[in-house]
């Protein structure tokens, strides 16, 4: 199973993903009113992020980090 012509295709990484490091993952599972679920599907839009990703983003900036690559980019506060 070492033959390196048989390993699947991976897809591209998406919002903050890094290479695969031993590190632990944490799921959350939240419920949002109507407003935040909107600015959630507005993020996602603009910059093709999956749920998990815009969630993680606004997560982020609601704790005062950094925003990970590539939205640190276009992050403007």
């Amino acid at each position: 199973m070492s033959d390196s012509t048989s390993r699947p295709n991976r897809r591209p990484r998406s919002y903050g993903e890094r290479p695969s490091i031993s590190q632990d993952r944490h799921y959350v599972q939240v419920m949002v009113y109507g407003d935040c679920h909107q600015r959630l599907r507005e993020l996602m839009e603009r910059h093709n992020l999956s749920a998990s990703g815009a969630a993680h983003h606004l997560m982020r900036l609601g704790a005062g980090l950094n925003p990970l690559p590539p939205l640190d980019q276009h992050h403007g506060h």
